[in-house]
């Protein structure tokens, strides 16, 4: 399965990677939102979008608002990492969008990523 992982911190992005690599994933990397969306419009859709909820171009938030919003990406799986789950419940609904605390546990965040790619696909298969 392949994953795009939007952080702006290199070393959050590199361990994700690993770990997704690890466990037979394909894992490309985006270091903001206006980039994440970019690749999002113009390249073939991941199967999974692991995204920072703090972003110093954009929000989080206001990106998943975006890929709701928007027909070709309405589906994708999204998972919101975040520092203040508190702050960011109210994105996770429970099956296309859910959030995770930082840090994070590494079983609890295998857990939710094989939850969201057993849902709905992004694109047909």
């Amino acid at each position: 399965m392949r994953v795009l992982i939007v952080d702006d911190d290199p070393g959050v992005r590199r361990l994700l990677r690993m770990i997704l690599e690890r466990d037979g994933h394909e894992a490309d990397l985006a270091g903001g939102g206006n980039e994440a969306w970019h690749r999002l419009t113009t390249a073939s859709l991941p199967r999974l979008l692991i995204l920072d909820r703090m972003l110093p171009d954009i929000d989080g938030a206001d990106l998943v608002t975006r890929i709701r919003a928007a027909a070709h990406t309405a589906n994708l799986p999204v998972l919101v990492l975040t520092a203040d789950a508190g702050m960011s419940g109210d994105l996770d609904d429970g099956s296309l969008t859910r959030v995770l605390a930082k840090p994070f546990d590494l079983d609890q965040l295998r857990e939710l990523i094989s939850a969201l790619a057993g849902g709905r696909s992004a694109r047909p298969d």
